[in-house]
């Protein structure tokens, strides 16, 4: 057994009860020990609901786990049905009642005719389904037994959003920014689940034209039940970015033409809707055309993410992983057919040595992976689950849609412009006769020194490195091949680590302390590449050179 201090997916009750807790009239029942009491307080300290969440918890204590676990469960459902007095009531266990194989199921059908409230066992392997793949499964099943209407579809197009849930990823806003597209194209939403809607809704699912599941990782089990019941197709697709929500319009409204709809013929100029089509192609924005990206995350929004960062602003993906096991050989597929490095882990620490092996110019993550990124001094911002009390901030803020995609452009970009600044003030610190104003928070600079003459620019370089020093300035041509003789060449004799000479080192404070290291490391693998035993200023320059020619 391997013990995980940190995981990007918790277990599957957990998942189940980001599924009841979304949805008024339901409530949950954790048929668990007391140490598995932790679930509550997420869904208060992280995502921030106002009222108490609909979960209890059973917590029978070690005397009564083999001998009446399950009559402190039975006790435990008939009090939250005369105190809460919900329309659903699922039990799920706990991997620890996985182990004691008891007759849950059995127990609830005997108690079922006493109840007002619908009973569900809703049996979840916990040693093997992790948190997404349980929430959707614990929705199916709720979706399996709940949604018995008639299915006569509606006079106008309609649509079910399905698997959008509490604790997910800007879920909240998400739904709200979905909505405005869908009403954009002329088409009401009749019922958004598990967020979003009530116990009473699953009644009416089947009178919808058609299902739309944002997020495959939630959501796809419920819509292929409906598609078996009911007739109704579902469609697939995250509209996170500028081009992949105009694909979403265009998708919506082709589904409602297909099935015998008229569509509102909803066309919109990207440059009318958001922001980021003109902001990514001003001057502002050209220092982020040659940078390039790590993205990492729950699958849909690492192909999401990786695909605006390429074709919207510019920053090609060094490479792109997931966690999602379920949805992992389809999400290396689209990585290999846009020929991005993909790759699935749900070891953080793999992940964060394929960081400091690309050193990319930003890491796009988890929270995990922005703990990472400043060990190695890189910027970094949060673009996917699992979720973080700063994942549910009080503005609105979410990752889909027109306002989604200027959300996701303003964190690269502030991320990358806040570290400038800041890079800026430690510069300015270490000139000698800086005074810095912390009070105010500014600096004030001493008087430039006299231009130096070309004479000059050799004085302090080695004597076997002089005449690099004039080649490095005049052509980028000329550097790769006046730095090496000087200390090495090429496959030559040298082949240990290359030693930083004082110029080299303060040349290298003055690139900006967040690609401090990368800079580093990269000048130190061009010095091993060439057989030096020194890094002058001259090797840093070259370095630069030859990357920016590649």
């Amino acid at each position: 057994m391997r013990l995980h201090y940190w995981t990007y997916e918790g277990p599957a009750h957990v998942g189940a009860c980001r599924v009841g807790t979304s949805i008024p009239g339901v409530h949950t029942v954790l048929h668990a020990p007391g140490g598995d009491s932790y679930t509550s307080v997420l869904f208060t300290m992280i995502d921030r609901q106002c009222g108490f969440p609909s979960v209890t918890n059973v917590s029978y204590g070690r005397k009564e786990v083999s001998t009446t676990g399950v009559d402190r469960m039975m006790t435990v459902v008939e009090q939250v049905e005369r105190t809460h007095k919900p329309r659903v009531i699922q039990v799920i266990p706990t991997c620890t009642s996985n182990l004691l194989k008891e007759d849950v199921g059995g127990a609830l059908n005997r108690m079922q005719a006493t109840c007002n409230a619908k009973l569900l066992f809703l049996q979840l392997n916990a040693f093997c389904e992790k948190e997404d793949q349980g929430a959707d499964m614990t929705f199916a099943g709720l979706v399996e037994h709940l949604a018995t209407g008639t299915g006569e579809r509606t006079p106008e197009p309609t649509v079910n959003i399905l698997g959008l849930t509490s604790l997910g990823f800007r879920h909240r806003d998400d739904l709200r920014e979905i909505t405005q597209l869908l009403n954009q194209c002329g088409i009401r939403v009749n019922a958004a689940l598990p967020l979003g809607g009530t116990a009473a809704d699953f009644q009416r699912l089947g009178q919808a034209w058609f299902n739309v599941v944002p997020y495959a990782e939630i959501g796809l089990r419920a819509a292929r039940v409906l598609e078996n019941r009911f007739g109704q197709p579902y469609l697939v697709h995250a509209p996170i970015g500028i081009q992949a929500t105009q694909e979403f319009i265009e998708l919506v409204q082709a589904k409602v033409e297909e099935l015998g709809g008229r569509p509102a013929n909803f066309h919109p100029r990207p440059e009318t809707m958001s922001r980021v089509p003109w902001y990514s192609r001003s001057a502002d924005s050209h220092y982020l055309t040659p940078k390039r990206s790590f993205v990492f995350g729950v699958a849909s929004h690492a192909l999401a993410v990786a695909r605006m960062m390429e074709e919207e602003i510019g920053m090609r993906p060094l490479a792109v992983g997931t966690f999602s096991y379920e949805h992992a050989p389809a999400f290396l597929d689209e990585c290999t057919r846009r020929g991005w490095n993909g790759f699935y882990s749900d070891d953080f620490k793999e992940v964060e040595r394929r960081i400091a092996d690309a050193m990319p110019d930003i890491v796009l993550g988890t929270q995990m992976e922005r703990h990472s990124a400043r060990r190695h001094e890189l910027p970094a911002t949060v673009i996917s689950c699992p979720a973080h009390v700063t994942d549910f901030p009080a503005r609105y803020s979410p990752f889909a849609g027109w306002e989604g995609a200027n959300v996701i452009f303003d964190a690269v970009t502030h991320t990358l412009t806040l570290g400038l600044e800041s890079h800026l003030i430690n510069m300015f610190r270490e000139l000698p006769g800086v005074e810095h104003d912390s009070v105010l928070g500014a600096v004030r600079l001493p008087d430039l020194p006299p231009s130096p003459s070309p004479m000059s620019r050799n004085e302090g370089v080695p004597a076997e490195q002089r005449g690099t020093a004039s080649a490095v300035v005049s052509t980028p041509a000329t550097t790769a091949v006046v730095t090496a003789p000087g200390t090495g060449t090429p496959g030559g004799e040298w082949s240990g680590e290359p030693r930083w000479t004082e110029e080299a080192l303060a040349e290298l404070k003055k690139i900006p302390f967040f690609v401090r290291k990368k800079a580093m490391h990269n000048t130190e693998k061009y010095a091993r590449e060439h057989g030096l035993r020194e890094i002058l200023p001259q090797t840093i320059h070259a370095t630069r050179d030859e990357l920016s020619r590649k």
